[in-house]
């Protein structure tokens, strides 16, 4: 049982601080802190925070993700370990291990080539993908530890599974059109909102039309995604509050974005806007996690024994078969 328990608050726990790893790294983005540390693992040579501003982010982003490192590697201590963890919380972990073994150099060739564009847009597409693993790691962990929500049926997770594809590329797509937005210079290239006042021939204004034309087709997909899911009677509780959630931080995001469109991109709102948009992303694979967790989830009867439903209505049907022959 208190193996069960750390696991649990240990994969809460990974979610919490991968999250906002995620977040001092926009940080580190939007102040252009990236190079403040022009060499890794230690900060130009030293192990400490040295005193300006942009090494402080930058080695402060290192030693935050050397936290969720050893996180991740306790989490999947603790799965492999315990006698009765689930098979998905240990395929679930072992993605999370692969996933931050892979970002972490990523950071370092990032430093290396000097932040060049792709490295930036690999650093951050591995990001979300630590955030999604370590997310499915935790929903995992909860389904089979004893969370409260209740299994859907096959039915929900077959009406949920293309909006829920569509809304997860889409909201991956706007994060990434959201970096070549950053990294070209293009936030201020149309101080308007939701058109842009300038030439339509700028690259930096197509930029932003295509930003804000993948995120007008989110919000849509979000909307299939939401209406679905409370229309559906199988849906659980917290399946329709994570699709309303995602939705309404979509909404939220977008109005950030307004204003760091309309105010000159100050760097808090920047910030924000960024922040927001990665809990967009923990939100929707939290939602996905669970749908696909709940399809196969089993379903217990009265002996303790987890049969599938099928098993069940066979058995009562040859009971009332034998029944009414007699």
């Amino acid at each position: 049982m208190r193996s069960r328990r750390t696991l649990r608050r240990l994969s809460m726990a990974t979610v919490v601080v991968t999250y906002l790893l995620v977040v001092l790294g926009d940080t580190v983005r939007v102040t252009h802190s990236g190079m403040g540390c022009r060499s890794w693992p230690l900060c130009n040579g030293n192990i400490g925070l040295i005193g300006t501003y942009h090494a402080m982010l930058e080695q402060s982003h290192r030693y935050l993700a050397a936290v969720v490192t050893a996180l991740v590697i306790l989490t999947f201590l603790v799965a492999r370990r315990q006698a009765r963890a689930d098979r998905t919380v240990r395929a679930a972990s072992v993605v999370s291990l692969v996933t931050i073994a892979i970002q972490v150099p990523l950071g370092a060739i990032t430093v290396f080539a000097h932040n060049a564009g792709w490295t930036v847009a690999m650093h951050l597409a591995g990001a979300w993908l630590v955030v999604a693993a370590v997310t499915t790691t935790m929903m995992a962990v909860l389904k089979g530890t004893g969370s409260r929500s209740l299994p859907a049926g096959r039915g929900v997770a077959r009406a949920l599974v293309r909006p829920l594809g569509i809304s997860i590329v889409a909201v991956f797509l706007v994060a990434v059109a959201g970096m070549l937005v950053l990294h070209d210079g293009a936030t201020l290239s149309c101080p308007s909102w939701p058109l842009c006042a300038g030439s339509i021939g700028s690259f930096g204004v197509l930029l932003q039309y295509a930003h804000r034309f993948i995120a007008l087709s989110a919000g849509v997909a979000l909307v299939w995604l939401t209406a679905r899911t409370w229309r559906l009677e199988g849906a659980t509780a917290l399946q329709r509050n994570l699709a309303a959630g995602t939705l309404g931080l979509l909404v939220v995001t977008a109005g950030f974005g307004a204003v760091v469109a309309t105010t000159g991109a100050p760097e808090y709102a920047q910030d924000l806007h960024l922040a927001l948009a990665s809990g967009v992303w923990l939100s929707l694979v939290a939602l996905a996690s669970d749908v696909a967790l709940s399809r196969s989830a089993p379903v217990p009867v009265a002996d303790g024994r987890r049969d599938p439903p099928v098993c069940q209505a066979g058995v009562a049907g040859e009971r009332e078969r034998v029944l009414g022959e007699a």
